[in-house]
């Protein structure tokens, strides 16, 4: 029998703890600047499976599409549902986008039905606001939907999980990547995704949970090391996720009125 010392254990699961599965998707190339996009650079490389241990009780399955989102509205349409009714359904999605213009990742609380006619996708493309309404009518969709999770609570634990010594610290002193909240994914590729899959979720129940998160990374694909600070920050906001779904629960996002305070970055097409 061959020498087996170089295959590491994999620590023993704790008891009584279901295993929660994560869709995770990334985004492909868009404009001449960004040939690659650093969520599918870090969407891809993450691991298939966190194993349950003391610190980590719940084994985490991880599934990755098996290729980048293209940049394009009816691709977003016609994914979707297919990947958000594949086998295993998923408990959590998280959809990772480019903010090239940021410095510092940043979880999205919200998305809006309308506002993607006036940016072209990579096949020249608009979403206007007339299909909008067919595809999500007045009638059965909020013109705003947000995030299930508790994304104060996430933020803590997407910190403390990173290894901030204070949750409520700042990047600078604890000399650890920036991370924050923000209310709106923007009127691009990023909160088209965002809002089809929180629509996906509503028109099944209103009022039940909406287990999806929208994270976005800033432009990393120069630095190899940047990107694996990008693929920590990921594997940490995951395992913050599950934690808090764990302990806090998944709401169905509620009615929050109109998204406000989105910045300039969201907003141009340096988001997706």
């Amino acid at each position: 029998m061959a020498n087996a010392s170089y295959a590491a254990r994999q620590p023993p699961a704790v008891e009584s703890e279901k295993p929660v599965h994560v869709l995770v998707t990334g985004f492909g190339p868009f404009l001449n600047r960004y040939p690659k996009n650093s969520s599918w650079e870090i969407a891809s490389t993450l691991p298939a499976l966190i194993p349950a241990s003391p610190g980590n009780p719940t084994p985490i399955h991880i599934h990755i599409h098996h290729e980048p989102i293209r940049v394009a509205y009816k691709n977003v349409v016609d994914t979707i549902p297919k990947l958000l009714c594949m086998t295993p359904q998923p408990d959590l999605v998280l959809h990772i986008g480019l903010a090239a213009s940021r410095k510092f990742y940043a979880i999205e609380q919200g998305a809006h039905s309308r506002g993607y006619g006036k940016t072209s996708d990579v096949d020249g493309e608009l979403f206007p606001d007339s299909e909008a309404q067919k595809a999500f009518p007045d009638s059965k969709y909020p013109s705003a939907l947000h995030t299930g999770f508790d994304t104060g609570d996430v933020l803590s634990r997407w910190r403390t999980s990173l290894g901030y010594n204070n949750p409520n610290g700042t990047a600078s002193i604890e000399r650890l990547p920036e991370l924050r909240t923000n209310s709106d994914a923007g009127n691009f590729l990023c909160g088209f995704i965002y809002y089809n899959s929180l629509a996906h979720f509503h028109s099944r129940d209103p009022e039940a949970e909406k287990p999806v998160v929208f994270m976005h990374v800033p432009d990393l694909s120069g630095s190899e090391a940047k990107l694996r600070e990008g693929w920590e920050v990921a594997v940490a906001l995951i395992k913050a996720l599950v934690e808090s779904r764990r302990k806090v629960g998944v709401g169905s996002g509620g009615e929050r009125g109109e998204c406000a305070g989105q910045d300039d970055d969201a907003r141009n097409n340096t988001a997706v």
